[in-house]
């Protein structure tokens, strides 16, 4: 039976044994004490045994997976707390009542810990397999999956914080919020702490699996996808309201200066070929024909590396023709022609700007030439 199943039946219990009791008022309307024996013998044991159920999940083995059960039930049980004490009002049932404050301290203990194992699970995180096109790692999709659903019960956090202080290991440095974060010591403050150590910690993961990459440009490229899905997660939920907007802008350019990275490694050398000054006729041969090989080896090298973001992948797109488009076409307007002797393919700037367009597609493939190339 689903959770929420038993969410529910729990409640129509709750209505249940609060009629009764309505009953047992108009039925015994003379005798508090009859009223009271009558109420505890019919309803107590059931009410024990359904109030403990919460608590026996608690006690369960621990896994990540399981804590968004636990805060359904700690919410519940909150939920439900005022008519517990209202219902079950007597001595006699002094049971019940304690038995709900005991399921929801040992569900708060036990979400506590789980939240810990969480993280864990993220720094203990060891495989060194590098994930092909410098994609969004299935680590980062599903730890970001886990925090924005996390970030929804913000309400049962600050309140299993009161009794079970969230603390980070390291103080998270003030630069890492925006202006949105809650002042400084509030229940609130904290758990928007924890969240930004959690991310902070598979920032670092990340890293670690970036530097197991041989191709420096798909080592940044990897690290601009992740990142970027990151930012795009905390601005679609409710993390944007405890990490702040200036939280996703930071990073945001934080990703935009991996990308950079991936431009100098992948395309300096393509750039680099293209000469800025003035060459005889030959060295012109000879840069075309260098230019030419640096191309098809960087097309080559990258027909499986993917930008997963859209808006991402034409901005990489755009800045790769901006760093080697402009130089290519002087070079091609004034040595283009005269070319007819050369060994060479002669790709036009629009060829160039059609091959780099077809970057990041993780298509695996790429058109050896252009079809508007000459060879001359």
């Amino acid at each position: 039976m689903c959770i929420n199943k038993i969410l529910l039946s729990h409640i129509q219990y709750i209505f249940y044994l609060y009629n009764s009791y309505v009953l047992l008022y108009h039925v015994f309307v003379g005798s508090v004490v009859v009223r009271e024996v009558v109420f505890a013998d019919s309803a107590g044991d059931a009410a024990l045994q359904f109030l403990g159920f919460p608590e026996s999940v608690a006690k369960s083995k621990r896994s990540p997976e399981k804590l968004f059960r636990l805060l359904d039930l700690y919410d519940a049980v909150t939920e439900l707390r005022p008519e517990i004490e209202l219902i079950f009002s007597f001595d006699s049932t002094a049971a019940v009542r304690a038995q709900a404050l005991a399921s929801l301290s040992k569900l708060a203990e036990t979400a506590s810990a789980t939240l810990t194992d969480f993280e864990s699970a993220i720094t203990k995180e060891s495989s060194r397999s590098t994930f092909p096109g410098g994609g969004v790692h299935p680590m980062t999709r599903y730890a970001m999956n886990y925090i924005s659903l996390l970030a929804d019960y913000q309400s049962a956090l600050v309140k299993i914080s009161a009794d079970f202080p969230i603390h980070t290991p390291t103080p998270i440095p003030a630069f890492f919020f925006g202006t949105s974060q809650a002042p400084e010591g509030s229940r609130r403050s904290a758990i928007a702490a924890r969240f930004a150590w959690l991310i902070l910690s598979l920032l670092c993961k990340l890293d670690e699996k970036a530097a197991a990459y041989r191709d420096v440009g798909l080592s940044y490229l990897f690290l601009a996808n992740n990142l970027q899905y990151i930012v795009n997660k905390v601005r679609s939920c409710r993390l944007r309201e405890l990490l702040g907007e200036e939280w996703a802008t930071r990073h945001a350019a934080k990703a935009r200066q991996h990308a950079a990275g991936y431009d100098r490694a992948a395309w300096g050398r393509v750039a680099a070929t293209i000469p800025t000054g003035n060459v005889s006729a030959g060295e012109a041969r000879g840069r075309m024909r260098a230019f030419n090989a640096a191309l098809e080896e960087a097309c080559a090298a990258e027909s499986g590396w993917v930008v997963a973001d859209a808006a991402m992948r034409e901005e990489m797109r755009a800045n790769v023709r901006r760093m080697i488009l402009p130089a290519y076409r002087g070079f091609y307007t004034r040595w283009g022609a005269a070319m007819e002797d050369a060994a060479a393919v002669l790709l036009s700037p629009d060829d160039v700007g059609n091959r780099v367009g077809e970057l990041f597609s993780g298509s695996g493939s790429h058109r050896t030439k252009a079809s508007s190339s000459r060879t001359v």
